[in-house]
């Protein structure tokens, strides 16, 4: 039974894909809730977003197939949309996250045991000042004590195995890394470093629904052209430009 670590020991367990896509369809449940949904299709009328244009959309039937471990590809009528699955899937839970701070609606899955986890003085008292942020979005706490806390509760994207990680790097992120212009809050600053542990990661593999998942929660989001550090998600390639690259 795991429910003890030492201070500042390192968990090193890989990512569990199967924990990132109850999130994955978590976000698209959450998100889709509270936002009207975007009227713009996929080619077998999925919900895409208002980022192209009517006559741009193909009904035909859909197709997504990934690429390299790393992007999900389907077409639009004028071309093709080739999406970054690692950046696409921190922008979902990004606004995810943010809503739940907003909300405190966040799901929480209960652990079997309590988990302990050690840290100092000085990341005890972050983590008391981050406690009302952290149940927001699904963390429950049984005890906060001078140099431990005893976690009952997880958020539902999470596995027990990745919480020790997850939150040493989101007190690091709050303690230097995310104090920059570009995070206009505590709330944000957490939003953004939970998305950034948790999106799913380059090698990923995907299957059908997955992908199709993913392209859905995109283009739910608010703002599904860029990640939380204002990277783009997705590229198009008009056939225009293919048909030039085949002119002789």
């Amino acid at each position: 039974m795991k429910d003890q670590i030492k201070p500042h020991s390192k968990n090193k367990n890989n990512t569990n894909w199967e924990s990132l896509y109850v999130g994955l369809q978590d976000a698209t449940a959450t998100i889709e809730s509270q936002t009207p949904a975007p009227t713009v299709e996929f080619e077998s009328d999925e919900i895409m977003g208002t980022l192209f244009k009517a006559d741009e959309v193909d009904q035909k039937s859909n197709f997504t197939y990934q690429l390299q471990k790393k992007y999900v590809v389907s077409t639009i009528k004028s071309g093709l949309l080739i999406i970054h699955q690692q950046r696409a899937h921190q922008r979902i839970l990004y606004e995810q996250f943010l809503q739940n701070i907003t909300m405190e609606k966040a799901l929480s899955q209960q652990l079997l045991f309590p988990l302990q986890l050690y840290y100092s003085i000085q990341e005890m008292i972050l983590i008391r000042e981050l406690q009302s942020s952290l149940e927001s979005i699904g963390f429950a706490f049984e005890q906060i004590n001078t140099d431990n806390i005893l976690i009952t509760g997880i958020p539902v994207n999470t596995n027990e195995g990745e919480v020790s990680k997850l939150i040493e790097l989101l007190l690091l992120d709050l303690q230097g890394g995310f104090h920059s212009e570009n995070s206009f809050s505590q709330a944000d600053r957490i939003a953004k470093s939970m998305a950034k542990s948790l999106g799913i990661k380059s090698g990923a593999i995907l299957n059908t629904q997955e992908q199709e998942s993913l392209v859905n929660a995109l283009f739910a989001c608010k703002d599904p052209k860029t990640t939380p550090f204002n990277q783009p998600t997705f590229i198009t390639i008009d056939s225009n430009e293919l048909d030039k690259r085949f002119t002789l």
